[in-house]
């Protein structure tokens, strides 16, 4: 899966509904703007450390529901955070302890920023099956300014193309409502899988970089508003 907050970690109808920001101060229009004149070639998103914040609602997909995190949803992340398949190229498997924190973290983004990693759930059984969305990847600093489209799902729901569905959602609002010029994806390079989420996103490789703690090459895979039709695009 691709990398998000720090840690290790990409023609079904999948057009997200619901997923408009519900309000969006003038304060957090100037903060879009002014990070957009600043890094054209980049992402830019307000944050409401800045200016007011964005209140995002659930994004709909043909199958899939991305909602705001439950407390019932605290022991199955923690479960597929253990299972080392899952974990492969993300550092491992989790203690509870520390899956409750990297879904603190999860959380806090969302106070912090006013967007970030929805929970996930299958619409005909209701089953958390794990993590999709947008987060400013700042365990690697050599890509900022940046927001990351990242995913992470149960094992038992890989091969299905939910990665994909969520993820292809999860980009277009990040174009659509938070006003974003570019979006990336941050892959270990033997992940096969999540590289080809990527390219069904119809992401173009970048340069790879190196993760500053581990020394290890990750591979950063790039789509921009412009390429992807966005009402957002630059002109």
């Amino acid at each position: 899966m691709a990398h998000s907050l720090q840690t290790r970690f990409g023609a079904a109808k999948s057009e997200a509904t619901g997923c408009r920001a519900r309000h969006r101060t003038s304060a957090a229009r100037t903060s879009v703007q002014a990070l957009t004149l600043r890094f054209p070639k980049a992402a830019s998103a307000a944050s409401p450390s800045l200016n007011g914040p964005y209140r995002r609602g659930v994004i709909e997909t043909e199958r899939l529901q991305l909602r705001s995190w439950q407390p019932a949803d605290e022991a199955p992340f923690a479960a597929l955070n253990a299972d080392a398949e899952v974990t492969r190229f993300l550092g491992g498997p989790m203690s509870r302890d520390q899956s409750d924190e990297l879904l603190a973290r999860i959380r806090s983004h969302w106070q912090q920023h006013g967007f970030g990693l929805y929970a996930v759930e299958v619409k005909d059984s209701g089953a958390f099956i794990g993590f999709i969305g947008l987060a400013i990847p700042s365990f690697l600093p050599d890509v900022l300014p940046a927001v990351e489209v990242g995913w992470r799902l149960a094992r038992g729901h890989w091969g299905k193309g939910y990665a994909t569905e969520g993820a292809r959602a999860s980009v277009r609002c990040g174009f659509d409502e938070l006003g974003l010029r570019q979006i990336i994806s941050i892959i270990d390079p033997g992940n096969a899988a999540s590289i080809r989420v990527a390219e069904r996103l119809e992401m173009t490789r970048g340069r790879d970089r190196i993760h500053p703690l581990s020394r290890a090459r990750l591979s950063i895979y790039l789509k921009n508003a412009e390429d992807a039709g966005s009402s957002r695009a630059a002109p």
